[in-house]
């Protein structure tokens, strides 16, 4: 069964999943989207249930390990489930595997990046009963508003369209962001299904505010006007509150990205104190340089965090650089 992230069917199939069901492959280009339906599986499946964690890599060098795994019995939970990430196509023979074998097993999660048509992964997958197959795509415009409110929706939050559209700012319209800054908001006003909420701009700034998303955007702009010095301060300020650099790169490619569309006449400019003179020091040649750089360091941070932070430390320095050319 192939179905797309925003189809309510997919959401039932990850909050409910069936006994027959072996793989849920998650794919496409919004891999954030991904990660975010396989925690959503994972509560489906209960508090209680235990996760094995596999990469592709494993799996390419001794693909039966993923049907032994699906096969062994959990020693301290009821129930278990394995999530394969990254994955690509060298994990089909590890997938031919774990649907031909003659018992079940537990349910296997694999998540995929923006697989081609031609995928023989994705084939194979698609031609199963015992898969669903469900692809993520960044959401857009009225349809990542729509989507906002509809996941305030399902945890008793009311989302005003003006409060949506901020989110989808906030969070550069990334799914996984996106779910986890409304659940937020919703536990911040105490929603629920059982006893609704409204969400306000109040509550909104106010939990920014104790975020400290406001001094994340100042950092953000510190590291896109190229003070180098700057930026290795507001990362050491970070560290010392045991906050996470990856929040800092978030907002900074959320950033450096609304400039680039701003200079190419598209989306919203931020609007900011000092946000055309930052955008006045970035060429589009080093602004590209400057996202991609971002993009790949942030997938990184979300595939190992000890090995992320290092290289998001370093990334967010060659950005600052990148922007003091420009002066």
């Amino acid at each position: 069964m192939s179905l797309r992230a925003d189809n309510q069917a997919a959401l039932k199939a990850l909050d409910a999943p069936a006994p027959n069901i072996r793989l849920y492959l998650l794919y496409g280009p919004d891999e954030a989207g991904s990660e975010a339906l396989a925690a959503r599986f994972g509560k489906g499946l209960g508090k209680g249930a235990e996760r094995i964690d596999l990469d592709g890599a494993t799996l390419r060098s001794d693909p039966a390990r993923l049907s032994d795994e699906a096969a062994a019995i959990s020693m301290f939970r009821d129930k278990r489930w394995i999530r394969v990430q990254p994955a690509g196509e060298e994990v089909l023979p590890a997938v031919e595997a774990l649907l031909d074998a003659s018992v079940t097993g537990e349910p296997v999660v694999l998540i995929a990046g923006n697989l081609r048509k031609t995928s023989k992964l994705l084939a194979r997958c698609e031609a199963d009963k015992a898969v669903i197959s469900i692809v993520s795509y960044a959401p857009e415009g009225r349809n990542a508003e729509q989507l906002a409110v509809t996941m305030a929706r399902e945890l008793g939050l009311e989302l005003p369209g003006d409060l949506a559209r901020r989110l989808i700012a906030l969070t550069g319209g990334e799914r996984g962001l996106l779910a986890g800054e409304i659940e937020k908001l919703a536990l911040y006003l105490d929603a629920s299904p059982e006893e609704p909420r409204a969400a306000t701009a109040e509550a909104l700034d106010a939990l920014g505010a104790e975020g400290g998303d406001q001094q994340l955007f100042k950092a953000a702009m510190v590291v896109l006007s190229g003070n180098v010095r700057g930026t290795e301060h507001e990362m050491a300020r970070l560290r010392q509150t045991g906050s996470s650099l990856a929040g800092l790169l978030r907002i900074t490619l959320q950033r450096a990205i609304g400039i680039a569309q701003g200079q190419a006449g598209q989306g919203q400019r931020f609007g900011g104190r000092g946000d055309d003179d930052v955008a006045a020091r970035w060429n589009g040649d080093n602004l590209d340089k400057a996202i991609v750089r971002m993009a790949e360091a942030e997938r990184t941070s979300r595939l190992s965090h000890q090995i992320g932070e290092t290289v998001v430390a370093q990334e967010l320095i060659n950005v600052a650089r990148l922007g003091a050319r420009g002066r």
